[in-house]
């Protein structure tokens, strides 16, 4: 029973930890309200990129991952965030298969067939930002 427990309690410690949101870059003191925008020339103030942010696993909705990172914007004392979203490919699948049929006297027909399929993940990238 302990190692049952054990391990539930590691396995919960690590799911949780591989997730967390990183932050790297400045902090400044916390702000209330942080503007949003989805592309560079939406920012007509003069501002620095302050610190960045990426998210590639653990979220479900991107309404609730969105309202994480400006909480975190607002926290490290960003005026502004630039969201963008990606989809990147790490990998591939493939998957074959195939039948052989000799039903006639003599003749054998094979069927083959192969799918590949490309392995997607979708990150949630942040720039945070500080007007001049």
């Amino acid at each position: 029973m302990k190692r049952v427990m054990l391990s539930v309690l590691l396995g919960f410690f690590f799911f949780n930890m591989s997730y967390a949101q990183k932050y790297f870059g400045k902090a400044y003191t916390a702000t209330t309200n942080v503007d949003e925008f989805y592309d560079l020339a939406d920012v007509e103030k003069e501002y620095t990129v302050m610190g960045k942010t990426e998210l590639a696993k653990g979220f479900r909705s991107l309404e609730k991952t969105q309202q994480k990172i400006i909480d975190l914007a607002k926290q490290k004392g960003a005026d502004g965030v630039i969201f963008s979203i990606e989809e990147e490919v790490f990998g591939t699948a493939t998957s074959t298969g195939g039948s052989v049929n000799e039903k006639k006297k003599n003749k054998t027909t094979v069927v083959g067939s192969s799918t590949t399929t490309d392995l997607k993940e979708k990150k949630i990238r942040a720039t945070f930002i500080k007007y001049k």
